[in-house]
């Protein structure tokens, strides 16, 4: 008598059942199967990848925009990183010919290598923008301020008044 593996035990005990049933039963066993495999297919398989695909397109222009962001991003880097060479009188004049920006009592001094710039109810948003052009413009740097949030009636708007050190190229 020889002795079976445990797989054949049981392809044997598999193979006496499904003869015990009834073609019907057999059938519908069958159908349950393929059923049951077609589900787990579309589980595990398919729904997978057509998820990835309809948000495919969402996802590339999300991307895109990121790439655009970083190409511009890089593209500023690398313009503080080489500087175009400004010389001390172009410095000068672009900050002299741009203070109007900053309101009628904005002036600017010129102290060695520094130049002092005082404003009164200056704009913060064209304070901002104006300190913003005179780095890459005129390539100042600040070195020291004294700055006052300067009270207005309109609580929309917001002022500065007060002192800013640069520093000439």
């Amino acid at each position: 008598m020889s002795r079976l593996s445990p797989w054949q035990q049981v392809r044997k005990t598999w193979t006496q059942v499904w003869a015990q049933r009834s073609p019907r039963e057999q059938n519908l066993l069958r159908l349950g199967a393929v059923l049951f495999l077609l589900i787990a297919l579309w589980q595990w398989a398919v729904a997978p990848a057509w998820r990835t695909w309809q948000e495919a397109p969402t996802r590339q222009a999300l991307l895109d925009s990121q790439t655009q962001s970083m190409r511009q991003l890089q593209a500023q880097a690398q313009g503080l990183q080489k500087p175009s060479a400004v010389s001390r009188n172009e410095a000068i004049q672009w900050l002299e010919k741009n203070l109007s920006a900053l309101g009628p009592n904005a002036k600017i001094s010129l102290q060695g290598d520094n130049a002092t710039l005082r404003v009164e109810s200056a704009p913060a948003s064209a304070m901002a923008q104006w300190l913003s052009q005179a780095r890459d413009h005129a390539q100042t740097l600040p070195l020291q301020g004294q700055m006052q949030r300067h009270s207005t009636e309109s609580k929309d708007e917001v002022l500065w008044q007060g002192t800013l050190v640069l520093r000439l190229p």
